[in-house]
């Protein structure tokens, strides 16, 4: 433990250790499609060449990617961006936690409750990675660095540029991590007047930053945000029920729920005004408990030593002092979580950091007050403030609830690295399978329902579909502005119907096809529907012969059959 006696290699080296064993030993795995969706939109897959900018995320970093990508398409620049923010961000929670600890615990058994900590409540964040992640916190570490060190400007500094790292990835998010560390900050400040400097330029930047992006954005980027905010509330909310009038809102209707959404004709504001309705007795009645039942249970399995933590630390709160800000701060991160679980959405790459927030804010209003009241107290004998708290027997049964807990978490984090380390197999198979078909002719691929294929992906390495064009269907990349420029490149249209009929009079068959057809029954069905009602002459057909080829999963290769025009 010498070699982790200095703070310099306690908040550096050991993190550093740390992430190398978990993606070396472990693994790291995408939690979503949309890193390596982003991935192959910078690097040029799923459009004409590498785009520079997408309208929800990544702000600023699309041209330095698009260039790198441009330059070296062999290296996953993305992940390596990403995963250099997000030892960013382990790097200065690490810092944090050591300042707070240091005056109460010894070298060893500092490393000690670093490391437990980052096996318990940290190593997901690389295990399931996810670029929501690495903005939220980013963003709260980057202010917690700051504010415990309040009068530094070179920590002010540093937290106001981590910070804006953090919103350039996800804006949302960036401030949802910066609102969630705000109790912390006011205590590691030592009060609003030390803090101030910190959290009001943390403000200021962030509301200068969101409204320099919407005085620049076009009105197509305003359509663009218009549009995804409400298929959020749809697809990702549940708040808003279809309600079609016309047989068109129906297609339309029908459209969304297959994440077929680019076609802008169908799927565009005026259905999602018109054919869509928030019904209160339903979401309030059903939609929400379910949410919140699904949620509770999840969150109670997947983060119980967690939630044994922030029970232990309430408990030694109270035992020390009674404090009305204390239980104000709980109520708040109960209700913040309740309210995203229930109202919008609270996926694990966003639950797991705002429970790491919660925990470092009580871990703040337990040890910080004890620090205040004995600066004199050396920094490298455990405090004997804190002892009055465990009592011998207390502080054995304590080791073996922790031990028992590390075991347990430990099994339930091996049954998880093995679940997706087999469905980054099959999902690396598949993808190699469907590359090796289209590796003569450079065929147009059209694909829709393949999106899960790009789920449980390494983020350090890149994936490729062979040579040739893709044109993605499903998914929030299909109403991209990107995927018009890739339909008028392909055949000269930019509506989509009109670009696959287009696309439908290439042969789909024999040696070296020139479209390649890879699409779920459902999604195959509702083209079929559109075509006939664009009387397009045309209509789709599994193709019996390419059923050996077929990848694992519901998505089949389809082919053209003419059809007689009404």
């Amino acid at each position: 433990m010498n070699w982790f006696s200095g703070q310099a290699a306690r908040v550096v080296l050991l993190p550093l250790l740390l992430i190398a064993a978990t993606v070396r030993c472990l693994g790291s795995y995408t939690e979503t499609s949309d890193d390596q969706t982003l991935a192959w939109l910078f690097s040029g897959v799923l459009a004409v060449k590498p785009i520079t900018s997408v309208p929800l995320y990544m702000h600023g970093y699309g041209h330095l990617l698009a260039a790198f990508y441009a330059d070296g398409a062999a290296v996953c620049w993305l992940g390596v961006l990403l995963g250099v923010l997000l030892a960013m961000a382990t790097g200065l929670v690490f810092a944090v936690l050591d300042r707070l600890l240091r005056p109460h615990l010894r070298p060893a058994l500092l490393v000690l409750v670093l490391t437990l900590f980052f096996g318990l409540a940290w190593l997901e964040h690389w295990l399931w990675f996810s670029h929501a992640r690495v903005a939220l916190l980013l963003a709260g570490a980057g202010v917690l660095f700051a504010a415990q060190r309040p009068g530094r400007g070179g920590a002010l500094a540093l937290g106001l540029l981590v910070l804006g790292a953090a919103w350039l990835v996800r804006p949302g998010l960036a401030v949802l991590g910066a609102v969630a560390v705000v109790p912390a900050a006011l205590l590691l400040a030592g009060g609003w007047r030390q803090a101030a400097p910190v959290l009001g330029s943390a403000a200021l930047g962030l509301l200068l930053a969101t409204g320099l992006l919407h005085w620049q954005q076009t009105p197509a980027e305003a359509a663009a945000r218009r549009r995804d905010a409400a298929l959020t509330r749809i697809l990702d909310y549940g708040q808003l029920q279809p309600r079609p009038r016309t047989p068109a809102d129906s297609l339309g209707t029908a459209a969304v729920d297959l994440w077929l959404l680019g076609d802008s004709t169908v799927v565009n504001e005026g259905l999602l005004q018109r054919a869509y309705q928030f019904d209160a007795g339903h979401f309030f009645g059903r939609e929400m408990p379910a949410k919140l039942a699904l949620r509770a249970g999840q969150m109670l399995r997947d983060y119980f030593p967690l939630w044994l933590a922030l029970a232990a630390s309430v408990v030694a709160v109270q035992r020390r002092s009674r404090n009305r800000w204390f239980w104000l701060v709980q109520g708040g991160f109960v209700g913040g979580l309740l309210l995203l679980a229930g109202l919008f959405k609270l996926p694990p790459r966003v639950a797991l950091p705002l429970l790491d927030f919660w925990l470092l804010t009580n871990a703040v209003f337990w040890l910080k007050p004890l620090q205040t009241a004995t600066p004199n107290d050396p920094p490298t004998q455990t405090s004997r403030h804190l002892k009055p708290l465990m009592q011998p027997w207390a502080r054995g049964l304590g080791v073996a609830a922790l031990l028992l807990v590390v075991f347990l978490y430990a099994a339930k984090t091996g049954h998880r690295q093995k679940v997706l380390q087999g469905e980054k197999a099959r999902n690396s198979m598949t993808i190699s399978l469907f590359q090796h078909r289209s590796r003569l002719g450079r065929p147009v691929r059209v694909l829709a329902g393949t999106n899960d294929w790009l789920k449980s992906l390494s983020p350090f390495r890149t994936y490729s579909l062979g040579p040739g064009p893709v044109l993605q269907l499903t998914g929030w990349p299909a109403s991209d502005a990107s995927q018009t420029q890739l339909r008028q490149a392909l055949t000269g249209a930019a509506d989509q119907t009109e670009c696959l009929r287009r696309l439908a009079q290439r042969p789909c068959k024999g040696p070296q096809p020139q479209v390649q057809w890879l699409l779920t029954p459902e999604a195959a069905q509702w083209l079929n529907r559109r075509f006939r009602l664009a009387n397009a002459g045309v209509q789709l057909a599994q193709d019996a012969a390419m059923l050996p080829y077929t990848p694992r999963g519901m998505v089949r290769y389809y082919c053209i059959v003419p059809q007689p025009k009404q």
